[in-house]
């Protein structure tokens, strides 16, 4: 697979199995153009990946197996305006809290690390024959690996309803959270010979991780009572920035978000992004 494609899927199993919705071209503004969204979707559903969930103004997909209905898809109830829209503006200088992370997407390559997983009892994705490795979880945070047959590694961190706060105990929050990741694939990849324990050490540190793409924004600062709805703007970077409303279970708050792929090691991303000067983005 392609990045694209690779990254597609990523974000599909992220509205399906994270965020239990169903997703549309809106979805992926940021990542390719509607024409090129439909051809993909075409063959995803040739291959048996993805099928129509419904329609309404536009159509809406999920993973095969895994409808959601109208009833599933409020946060898609939304628009696409311009970024000096008075609503817009009214909503995005309403009080927000910290700056943060979400939706993480790293990779990373270990020479012949396929080659040692297809040798167990991993269950394989259809179509691509990668590996999926059982995610684990822990306060809020969902991590998902998988193997592709290329021997690259993706890391998926889902925290959506805890997102990393950029600041001195968030950075140890995502740090930890990629050594317990490293730690976890090590782990697996020990094998026995002669009575002896072998680590194989193609897996680089976790810091080195590349990171392809994360969510960035912020939530509001108080909670919001009114009714869903999303606000999808092209801003003065020209980058597709998000205003919806993220459902918490006890509560609803308006996020603000825009896709970024840093495709920067762990260390530099998040360095860079701590040097940033507040306001400056979002």
């Amino acid at each position: 697979m392609s990045e694209l494609d690779d990254a597609m899927l990523q974000r599909i199993i992220h509205f399906v199995y994270d965020e239990h919705n169903s997703f549309s071209h809106k979805d992926f503004l940021d990542l390719m153009k509607p024409k090129t969204f439909r051809n993909k979707i075409s063959k995803l559903k040739k291959d048996d990946i993805v099928e129509l969930d419904y329609k309404s103004s536009v159509a809406f997909y999920t993973l095969k197996g895994h409808k959601h209905g109208k009833a599933g898809t409020p946060n898609h109830k939304g628009v696409t305006i311009s970024n000096n829209d008075p609503v817009y503006n009214m909503i995005k200088n309403l009080p927000f809290d910290k700056q943060s992370i979400h939706d993480i997407h790293l990779k990373f390559k270990a020479p012949n690390i396929y080659q040692i997983f297809s040798r167990r009892d991993f269950p394989k994705i259809k179509g691509n024959s990668a590996i999926g490795i059982a995610s684990w979880s822990k306060n809020n945070t969902i991590v998902k690996i998988t193997i592709n047959k290329n021997d690259t590694v993706t890391v998926i961190i889902g925290c959506t309803l805890e997102p990393i706060p950029l600041d001195y105990k968030g950075i140890i929050r995502f740090f930890t959270i990629l050594a317990r990741s490293e730690g976890f694939l090590e782990g697996l990849t020990v094998t026995v010979n002669h009575d002896k324990l072998i680590q194989n050490k193609s897996i680089p540190q976790c810091g080195e991780w590349i990171v392809t793409r994360w969510d960035f924004g912020r939530d509001s600062s108080q909670t919001y009572k009114g009714e869903k709805f999303e606000i999808t703007v092209m801003n003065a970077q020209q980058m597709f920035e998000r205003i919806y409303t993220k459902d918490f279970k006890k509560y609803k708050k308006i996020r603000l978000e825009q896709v970024e792929c840093p495709r920067k090691t762990a260390i530099d991303a998040i360095q860079e992004k701590m040097n940033e000067s507040l306001g400056t983005v979002l």
